[in-house]
């Protein structure tokens, strides 16, 4: 199992160390004595848990001082992105990540493992900056024996360390953005006062000798001063019978309406039985009407020669 070179642990550091598998491995005591030896004295202290348990264990925003995962059975240990964006929730602002994570080799990505690539994707995407570069950390023997039993990992697999830094701001926080604009020049108010004297007039102005007004009577014509015969206002509606638009302002729709008023009602016209009108049904055997639909009372109805003569 790599130790813990490059991993930097300071006194008074606040560790998670988060294990993976069905059970606890048998370097777990040494490592956490190790990190514990390292971190003792202040606020110093070292927390363990499962990795499969981080999300259900509710601990505090920015309680970390550094994270360290992977480093116990790395072959079990398995970075999702919500266990990533925990990660990054937990950890204090400019907290360390130090991960150890199988990855392949070439950068055709299997089924259920990333590539090293991704793995540096996977962080960025999590909220984490100033990613290193992946470095690939050697197995011991009963690691190699272990991986090669697993079928679901080919020989272009490998161990390797990840670090990551959380940004120096929380999450939520504002901070002023400052613009690196030049100030603006002072606008002017003072009015000119040439301006002012164009729209001031006074009495000794409009006597002036110089000043030419203009006569309103030459603004006029002869033939603007012509009254316009009310024959011509009318508009020309066409060759066909003159009908009044709907907003008509000649006058052609009030002679229009008087000219229907004028006109005579046509008489009534009335048959020996009254009833021609009404239809075949209250018609008499001689009617000339006979055959002919109804219609309206007093409607001028017209009968061919046919219809006028009498029946053989």
């Amino acid at each position: 199992m790599p130790g813990l070179n490059g991993i930097d642990l300071a006194s008074g550091t606040k560790v998670l160390l988060l294990w993976a598998g069905s059970q606890m491995s048998a370097n777990m005591q040494n490592v956490a004595s190790t990190i514990l030896e390292k971190v003792k004295g202040g606020e110093g202290r070292i927390q363990l848990e499962h990795i499969d348990r981080l999300l259900l264990s509710a601990h505090p925003n920015s309680h970390f001082d550094v994270v360290v995962s992977g480093l116990v059975n790395p072959l079990e240990t398995k970075h999702t992105t919500e266990i990533l964006g925990e990660l990054c929730r937990v950890l204090k602002s400019s907290g360390t990540l130090y991960m150890q994570e199988l990855a392949l080799t070439s950068t055709e990505p299997q089924s259920n493992v990333r590539t090293k690539d991704q793995l540096v994707s996977q962080l960025k995407l999590s909220g984490f900056i100033d990613i290193c570069e992946p470095s690939e950390v050697s197995l011991n023997d009963e690691e190699k024996t272990e991986l090669k039993q697993r079928p679901e990992f080919s020989e272009a697999v490998a161990l390797y360390r990840v670090t990551g830094k959380k940004p120096a701001y929380e999450v939520g926080s504002s901070s002023q953005l400052r613009l690196p604009f030049k100030p603006k020049a002072p606008v002017s108010t003072k009015v000119d006062s040439n301006v002012a004297k164009v729209w001031s007039l006074n009495s000794t102005d409009l006597m002036d000798d110089d000043v030419d007004l203009v006569d309103e009577d030459e603004l006029l014509d002869e033939n603007d001063l012509k009254k316009p015969d009310p024959a011509s206002l009318k508009v020309e509606c066409g060759p066909t019978k003159k009908k009044a638009c709907k907003d008509c302002t000649c006058g052609l729709a009030e002679e229009l309406e008087s000219g229907k008023k004028s006109e005579a009602p046509a008489p009534v016209k009335t048959s020996a039985c009254g009833n021609c009108y009404l239809g075949d049904a209250f018609r008499c055997g001689s009617c000339p009407y006979l055959g002919m639909p109804a219609f309206k009372a007093g409607e001028k109805i017209t009968l061919s020669s046919r219809q006028l003569n009498a029946d053989a």
